[in-house]
């Protein structure tokens, strides 16, 4: 892979870099008498994101981007979860409640597309500081090491530990500082369009969109079905 102006590559970790079981949840739901599949969990995502960019993009584009943004999505992924499954009203809460404990449980957060650690392994040997920004609980640095991922990256940012949540350019900010760049110098990949291109766009970077679910189309920024296609995009950067 040939060397471009791009010094560093960022990625989200959730959907990202590691994925839910879901197929655990699913049976979960299942064995309570409420059937569901996989595909209910990946239409709950995609209104989930749907809901949060539609709130999002005009506070961002506006310049006053909220410093906790996760629960917008996390609310209307469960209402439709709920709805789709047919859990009757009085049921929902402790339900929404029993998948939210289990999406919380980094330990569910364990699926590792085959790809990806050799992919990471190639973009370190072509020189790029690698790291992750993620929204999440305090554990993803603990996680990713025990799925062999953590070793492949120079910085591994935790908004529950910086206390700021992507897309606030704080948390951008941070990262560009420890790698030593310039915004126009970094990439950062991540799966929500207005948390992860949005919030490297308003600190100045790169955005490319892993859209593993179909929940986006005719966007204005890369997208990419799996990470090894992220190369392309890399390629697509102009040079110095």
């Amino acid at each position: 892979m040939a060397a471009f102006r791009l010094r560093a590559v960022f990625f989200d970790a959730g959907n990202t870099l590691i994925f839910p079981r879901l197929d655990q949840l699913a049976n979960d739901l299942t064995a309570r008498g409420y059937p569901a599949t996989t595909e209910d969990f990946y239409a709950s995502e995609r209104a989930g994101k749907a809901r949060l960019d539609a709130w999002l993009w005009p506070q961002i584009r506006n310049g006053k981007v909220p410093r906790a943004v996760d629960r917008m999505y996390w609310d209307e992924y469960y209402r439709v979860l709920m709805e789709r499954i047919g859990v009757p009203e009085e049921a929902r809460e402790a339900l929404t409640q029993r998948v939210a404990s289990g999406f919380r449980d980094i330990q569910t957060w364990s699926v590792v597309m085959p790809e990806t650690p050799p992919f990471l392994d190639t973009l370190r040997a072509a020189g790029y500081f690698l790291g992750v920004i993620s929204n999440s609980t305090g554990a993803m640095e603990e996680q990713l090491a025990r799925l062999d991922l953590a070793r492949r990256f120079e910085m591994i940012l935790d908004s529950h530990i910086v206390g700021v949540e992507k897309p606030h350019p704080e948390i951008f900010q941070l990262a560009l500082t420890r790698a030593g760049v310039r915004p126009s110098e970094a990439l950062f990949v991540g799966d929500t369009y207005s948390i992860d291109v949005g919030g490297a766009r308003l600190s100045g970077l790169h955005g490319a969109l892993l859209d593993r679910v179909g929940a986006y189309n005719d966007l204005d920024c890369p997208r990419i079905t799996t990470l090894p296609q992220l190369a392309g995009v890399l390629e697509s950067i102009p040079r110095d």
